[in-house]
């Protein structure tokens, strides 16, 4: 039965030259697995299985991802650093721009770059035989931890009042 204008074809589950070429140039893109099958109309569990079975596809494949981490590294240090023009509209129309800087991606680059400065992880004292590595995402209670590891008093004025909460009503539960 012909293709009616506006249907939707079935990907493909065979590889062609063309088709791996615009599957791994959306890779290096940065573009996410679907969205380079949709590139080169391969179906996204083929892929899995070509890059498990040929070993030429998975090098290709994880070459294209090595390149795409160089480019989106590139776009992070760049909105960190110097910053990207966000429009400002007024009643409606675009009446200019502001600078905006993202302060997630630059500290994100400053971890990766000088991790033993600016690490979230803290080292605890040795229990029995293991070291015990604690991860903190909140800034504010690296502080305290590392207090309570030094055995030093801690003012309940320095916990943070969500931490507090959530302390009480561990305590009313019991």
């Amino acid at each position: 039965m012909p293709a009616v204008p506006g249907d939707i074809m079935p990907a493909k589950t065979t590889r062609t030259r063309e088709g791996d070429d615009r599957f791994f140039a959306a890779l290096e893109n940065g573009h996410p697995v679907r969205a380079a099958c949709a590139a080169a109309d391969y179906v996204r569990s083929c892929v899995y299985v070509w890059r498990k079975h040929d070993a030429d596809f998975a090098a290709r494949w994880a070459q294209a991802i090595e390149i795409a981490g160089d480019l989106l590294e590139e776009e992070a240090d760049r909105r960190g650093r110097d910053g990207y023009d966000e429009p400002v509209f007024y009643q409606g129309e675009e009446r200019g721009a502001k600078r905006k800087y993202s302060d997630a991606l630059l500290l994100a680059r400053l971890k990766a770059i000088r991790p033993d400065q600016y690490r979230e992880k803290i080292t605890m004292p040795t229990v029995g035989q293991q070291n015990v590595t604690v991860v903190l995402r909140d800034f504010s209670l690296e502080a305290l931890v590392q207090k309570a590891v030094r055995g030093e008093a801690i003012d309940p004025a320095e916990v943070p009042a969500r931490l507090r909460a959530l302390v009480e009503n561990t305590e009313q539960q019991k």
